[in-house]
């Protein structure tokens, strides 16, 4: 009977040394992931930060729907990078203050001759990540346009992946992936 304790005795050590490292494991991995990482529903985030940031998003479809191109610019951080993908599925990485803002005129101007006034409906807003000075987040867009201000009609729906960083209290846009969901825009990113 000896023998027949000793082993479970010492089995039922050996699993509670287990269970406490494995405690500690999970403990540590909850700790770390959860500090940044945004759950659906938490509660623990800055509301003001949450606000600010959808403010920005927000400025950003009326400052370029309304072709108010330097608006538009002073969303994003001086080394922000902007992603769109050209028709053939190819990635195209630019600098959006260098490149792209000379892009962007030619697509505004490009709307604005052919009477196409753009409507970005901004909606579902999924934030992936948030903490004090970074937000990643993911927006659907419904793209809209009048036809030589006449037709309004559905472009195409749009998925965005915006980062933002808190510069001296401002939130700015780093980074800006486009990509078009279920249709081809009717002037194609080049």
């Amino acid at each position: 009977m000896g023998f027949f304790v000793s082993r479970h005795l010492g089995l039922l050590i050996c699993n509670i040394a287990i269970m406490k490292r494995f405690i500690a494991l999970f403990i540590i991995t909850c700790f770390l992931s959860g500090q940044d990482k945004f759950q659906p529903g938490n509660t623990k985030f800055n509301s003001v930060d949450r606000i600010a940031i959808n403010d920005v998003i927000d400025a950003y479809g009326i400052y370029w729907d309304n072709n108010d191109l330097e608006s538009y610019l002073s969303l994003f951080s001086d080394d922000a990078i902007g992603v769109t993908y050209r028709p053939n599925g190819k990635r195209v990485e630019v600098s959006i203050k260098n490149e792209y803002s000379i892009v962007a005129k030619g697509r505004m101007n490009y709307f604005k001759s052919n009477q196409m006034q753009r409507r970005k409906m901004m909606a579902n807003t999924l934030f992936i990540e948030l903490n004090e000075n970074y937000a990643h987040l993911h927006q659907y867009m419904t793209l809209l346009t009048t036809n030589n201000n006449v037709n309004t009609e559905i472009v195409s729906s749009v998925f965005y992946i915006f980062k933002l960083k808190k510069i001296n209290d401002i939130w700015k846009i780093t980074y800006r992936e486009v990509k078009i969901t279920d249709a081809k825009l009717d002037l194609q990113f080049k």
